[in-house]
């Protein structure tokens, strides 16, 4: 077993490999994890689609290796990493990455963000801390080292059966109670990127819907949520302009985003933020000039 591991949880009804995920996918082998990732929506007998994919990912020039695990689509990522450390994926290995593929990137390299953080030598790290509702590192690339992820209190929060959960439960007892969890553990919340703006955890805000760009301009959270572009359940204006914030073409390609959106029209959104609400955001977000300008002059 590797010394790094990464339990990634993926879901496609595109028997092809998304090349934006592909490019994920590589740039975490490169910080040296051994990938394992949960196949939603293919079921272990349906040894066609399996093998559809399987190719896929070994068939581009830079091929993707990675052990596959066909699971029902049930339970989310919470649900996916649950049946991935129920197999004992994760019982030797001295780090564990939990991500997904919920977002664009990284649009500049991974490598130097992982060094820097392993640097610090934390119990767990995350991509990008949130202030939302509780203080908590958000799922989507979230870092624990081994004694981290076997204390019982974070493991009682894995144990938790996401399968029969809503989305808006695992979201509470899966991404918010890890932040409890982890605080109850006397772990800190380390991350690449952070803010402490008191206001952001009374709106309950997503910096990564809010505060996207800033965020991407730190350097140090290169991502665009995939649910930002193509739901905006937020309203944020200066999405719209998300090509002019690719930093290197050449690294990520945008067209990669231009195929996913295509291929995946937006999703029903319970209730889009309205205008009103669209300016306390924007009042709340880091940059609240630029976020003005944009829902002011270009909306």
């Amino acid at each position: 077993m590797a010394n790094r591991v990464c339990l990634f949880a993926y879901h496609s009804n595109d028997l092809l490999l998304a090349p934006h995920t592909r490019h994920l996918l590589q740039q975490i082998s490169s910080c040296g994890y051994e990938l394992h990732i949960a196949l939603s929506g293919i079921l272990p007998h349906e040894n066609d689609k399996l093998n559809s994919l399987h190719k896929s990912f070994l068939s581009a020039s830079t091929p993707i290796h990675a052990q596959l695990y066909p699971r029902a689509n049930q339970g989310l990522d919470f649900g996916a990493w649950r049946d991935l450390l129920q197999l004992n994926i994760a019982s030797q290995a001295e780090e564990i990455l939990f991500a997904n593929d919920s977002v664009f990137g990284p649009l500049t390299p991974l490598k130097p963000i992982v060094d820097r953080m392993s640097a610090l030598n934390p119990h767990v790290w995350g991509m990008v801390r949130s202030e939302a509702i509780t203080q908590h590192l958000q799922s989507w690339f979230l870092v624990m080292k081994r004694e981290a992820l076997f204390h019982p209190k974070i493991q009682a929060v894995f144990q938790q059966p996401f399968h029969s959960m809503s989305k808006d439960e695992i979201v509470l007892h899966g991404e918010l109670g890890l932040g409890l969890a982890m605080q109850a553990a006397n772990f800190d919340l380390t991350a690449s990127w952070a803010s402490n703006r008191g206001l952001a955890r009374l709106l309950s805000l997503n910096p990564m819907h809010t505060d996207w760009t800033t965020v991407l301009h730190s350097g140090k959270a290169p991502f665009i949520k995939t649910e930002l572009l193509r739901d905006n359940p937020s309203g944020i204006a200066s999405t719209r302009f998300w090509k002019k914030e690719i930093p290197d073409t050449a690294f990520f390609n945008p067209l990669w985003i231009e195929e996913y959106l295509l291929k995946n029209p937006p999703r029903a959104v319970k209730k889009k933020a309205g205008f009103r609400a669209r300016c306390v955001q924007a009042l709340a977000s880091e940059d609240r000039l630029a976020s003005l300008f944009h829902l002011f002059f270009k909306h």
